[in-house]
């Protein structure tokens, strides 16, 4: 594992307490393959169950662009709703799923605590629905997904980008595959159509490789979907 992961040392923004995390040497891990919404598999271990970090004193739980200094109302929030219900629990060393979703989970609800951004919150519930898709839960995988949507959708329209770490054209195409999932093959031709006229596009071959095979499985499901209703 040493050559996948590294300690890396902390101070908690709520507690101060120092602790130590787990942190993915990315370059290294090898892939396996990668699904159409941006999900990697790793043939090693998955560096996703490491997003998190988890402070063992008090419960705060967040990414490491979230992991920063907070306002004085914000430690209040932690330590009154996360703090004094804590038990306290070590995530420091090598994480199986069960703690990687925890701790996902734990991050997301402290997101929506302090009003963190749609695109942060939408983040999470993407790795939190790929997290259930290795763990074979379909159910558990679409309702997350279909969270990530609504998040993401919200902050592709009111929020600067780059949104949760992807650029105009990305999201597009993200949201576009998420519709398509979710059984939206109309609005789902829709969002790969705007990724695909995007001035932009041109840098984004592969985006722009991918946007046009998913329009074309969404124009078909689109058709039969169609004529399935009128048939009926």
């Amino acid at each position: 594992m040493d050559q996948y992961l590294f300690d890396k040392n902390l101070d908690c923004p709520v507690c101060a307490n120092n602790f130590t995390t787990k942190k993915p040497r990315l370059r290294k891990i090898p892939v396996d393959k990668k699904d159409t919404d941006f999900h990697i598999w790793y043939k090693e271990i998955n560096p996703v169950y490491y997003n998190v970090w988890v402070c063992s004193n008090c419960g705060f739980s967040a990414t490491e662009s979230e992991f920063k200094k907070l306002s004085k109302e914000e430690k209040t929030i932690i330590l009154k709703n996360i703090s004094l219900k804590w038990n306290k629990r070590d995530f420091s060393g090598v994480r199986t799923i069960e703690m990687a979703l925890e701790s996902h989970k734990l991050a997301l609800i402290i997101g929506q605590m302090l009003n963190k951004s749609k695109g942060y919150l939408g983040s999470l519930c993407l790795r939190i629905a790929w997290l259930y898709r290795e763990a074979d839960n379909a159910d558990q995988e679409n309702i997350y997904l279909k969270s990530a949507l609504e998040h993401l959708e919200n902050a592709y329209t009111n929020e600067a980008f780059p949104v949760a770490g992807l650029d105009e054209v990305s999201l597009s195409y993200l949201i576009g595959e998420l519709k398509r999932l979710n059984g939206d093959p109309q609005n789902a031709i829709f969002w790969f159509s705007r990724a695909l006229d995007h001035p932009d596009i041109k840098y984004k071959r592969m985006i722009q490789l991918k946007a046009r095979e998913q329009w074309q499985l969404a124009r078909d499901a689109y058709k039969k979907k169609k004529g399935d209703t009128l048939d009926g």
